[in-house]
């Protein structure tokens, strides 16, 4: 029998989680709790998570594939009961909210947004300032004119005589008809004035097109030239943001005429360095599959889709950004580069690799060989052959010696010297010992040098580098053997967390202790002042126990930066099948197992200044520590 229903839960996550996001129309202030109270009991999880994954009934529950990594095994949860999910292989869970934020990659108010209209709950409206509305005004504006002007460059592709060159164009590129709809492709005719007479009859300024970058103004701005279009005699692609929302385009010529490729210029709402080509249907792909296929040409986006690869993306006409390697990061941790085979696309290759290295993803190279482009290539050899290609790629240290060496083969000891120490950054950046090794072995055989030598060179430029901070993060899967034996248990569960708590190592005995405890003070929050009593606030181990526990002992609200960790780490502990029947017992004996623990951690405290003591020569006061670890064993610690 639950002690604390459902909503309360609920709202404890919904605490838990905060607002990551300010948008221009919702703000927190102006949405009541109970609310979003009412989005969330209108939505029924069940149905909203169907429609990403298959699910099948066992019980009361409902199990499935998890749509955030890769499995063959369903260990994807869903509870009608409590309207949580949570998946056991890689620990992600929470409510509905935290499923659409992440598999949609939404902030939290656009989760309310879309669930209200869904559900028919209606939402406040936040007062804007005058400035607010008009940059609203001018973003719905600008929304709205990319949109009339993607229908009019699609109905002519698709409809117009005059768009008989674009259908001719893209019918030779092996594009069919729903693969034009499902782009939004389109094109422009041969005319000045095309987009400019069709926007006017529709309220549309030639100013607004100039403004938003679909015209330009003749002769010298402000003097009363005229406008005419931007994109003339060209097909076109539609970019289209994770909205499915038309923020931009990407033209081609379809003769001999400069530049070849033309795109939207920058506004102030449309920067190409932040965002992706193909993102608006990529992102799931990019979920399902684990990884992202980054590409280079528009035509090499759809060609991959269309053949099944639904992660294929690529930059916008410009090289790789910072913040295209940031969305990326969002939804996977890896990428898989594929660009041209010629110069230019093995240098796009190498920098872009960079980019997405420093954004903390794995970076691989596939390399296409009797093609220039993906698109070139499943048209000549097909699926099949592509799927050999994709398991036969490489590393990015791996590509950049292999680029290396092509282009000046190492001949003496210098120099091979010199290409150990050029790919030594490379290497220093992956942080599993074991891919680490097999790189500086690959040199090693490569270039005829030891192993020990390689290690040696490569160690000397660690040595040198300036020390970073760790990843901070928590695992409960990273574990090391220990010496000791704790609760019959031989290992530890390594704590990197966050600076506002210590690092400690949690041994997994005190670990399944302080989670059982937690779990029954959520079931019944009477036990709060017993457990404060025996044990105090700030004894827990594992931070996101210890954020969980504040909020169950003052409601107050997380740090942001923890927020997707206590999300996941609620979920998993309510959906976990415990036996707590006999919760005074239980209680009783979790509250032993820690006072044992933390008693246990002050004898070796003592134990390791007595041995120090030791060392430095004070016998005396060694001997007064050891008759106090004496004592302490003789009365129970």
């Amino acid at each position: 029998m639950y002690k604390v229903r459902v909503d309360k839960i609920n709202k404890m996550w919904l605490r838990l989680k905060g607002v990551r996001d300010v948008d221009n129309r919702l703000h927190q202030e102006f949405m009541p709790e109970e609310v979003i109270e009412e989005v969330r009991s209108r939505a029924d999880i069940v149905e909203i998570i169907s429609e990403y994954v298959s699910l099948q009934r066992k019980g009361k529950n409902f199990l499935g594939l998890c749509p955030f990594h890769a499995e063959k095994t369903p260990s994807f949860t869903v509870t009608p009961e409590k309207q949580m999910f949570y998946c056991f292989g890689c620990n992600v869970g929470g409510n509905v909210f935290s499923f659409l934020m992440k598999k949609e990659n939404w902030s939290f108010l656009e989760c309310i947004q879309n669930l209200a209209a869904r559900y028919g709950v209606s939402l406040p409206e936040k007062e804007l300032s005058p400035r607010e509305r008009e940059e609203n005004r001018r973003r719905l504006r600008f929304e709205e004119i990319h949109e009339l002007a993607a229908e009019y460059f699609h109905n002519l592709l698709l409809k117009s005589p005059e768009g008989e060159l674009g259908r001719l164009y893209f019918a030779q590129r092996g594009v069919d008809s729903d693969t034009i709809r499902s782009f939004r492709l389109g094109y422009a005719p041969d005319r000045w004035d095309g987009l400019l007479t069709y926007m006017k009859a529709r309220g549309v300024q030639p100013l607004e097109l100039a403004e938003n970058g679909l015209a330009l103004e003749r002769g010298t701005p402000g003097k009363g030239g005229g406008y005419y279009d931007r994109f003339r005699n060209r097909v076109l692609f539609s970019i289209l943001d994770r909205r499915n929302h038309v923020i931009g385009f990407g033209g081609r010529v379809l003769d001999d005429s400069l530049p070849k490729y033309l795109n939207s210029p920058e506004t102030f709402f449309f920067n190409k360095g932040h965002h992706l080509y193909g993102m608006h249907s990529g992102h799931q792909g990019i979920r399902e599959r684990g990884y992202a296929l980054l590409v280079e040409g528009y035509m090499d986006v759809i060609a991959l889709q269309k053949a099944g690869y639904s992660n294929a993306v690529a930059s916008l006409g410009t090289a790789l950004t910072r913040d295209q390697a940031k969305l990326l990061r969002r939804y996977t941790q890896r990428v898989v580069l594929l660009y041209d085979s010629d110069e230019a696309g093995i240098q796009a290759a190498l920098r872009g690799g960079e980019i997405l290295r420093y954004a903390g993803i794995r970076v691989d190279v596939a390399t296409l060989a009797g093609a220039k482009d993906p698109d070139e290539f499943l048209k000549s050899y097909g699926v099949e052959a592509f799927e050999k290609v994709l398991k036969q790629v490489i590393g990015y240290v791996e590509f950049k010696f292999r680029m290396s060496v092509q282009k000046a083969p190492p001949q003496t000891i210098q120099e091979k010297a010199e290409l150990v120490v050029k790919l030594a950054p490379d290497i220093l950046k992956v942080s599993s010992p074991i891919e680490r090794e097999g790189y500086e072995r690959f040199l090693s055989l490569e270039l005829g040098l030891t192993l020990e030598a390689v290690q040696r060179e490569i160690a000397g430029l660690e040595q040198k580098k300036p020390k970073k901070e760790p990843l901070k993060e928590y695992s409960q899967q990273n574990q090391v053997s220990s010496e000791k034996n704790r609760d019959n248990i031989d290992s530890v569960i390594i704590c990197k967390n966050d600076d506002a708590f210590p690092s400690p190592a949690v041994y997994s005995g005190e670990y399944r202790t302080e989670r059982m405890l937690l779990r029954l003070l959520i079931e019944d929050i009477s036990h709060l002042p017993k457990i404060k009593a025996k044990l105090g606030e700030f004894f827990w181990k594992v931070p996101a126990h210890q954020q969980i526990f504040d909020y169950l002992n003052q409601e107050g609200k997380l740090p942001a930066h923890s927020e997707e960790q206590a999300q996941s780490w609620l979920a998993g502990l309510l959906l976990e099948e415990l036996d707590i029947s006999q919760t005074e017992r239980l209680l009783d004996d979790c509250i032993k197992g820690i006072l044992s623990s933390q008693a246990e951690e002050r004898v070796e405290d003592l134990q390791a200044r007595m041995v120090a003591l030791e060392k430095s020569g004070d016998m005396a006061g060694a001997m007064a520590l050891l008759k106090e670890i004496g004592e302490r064993l003789k009365r129970g610690k």
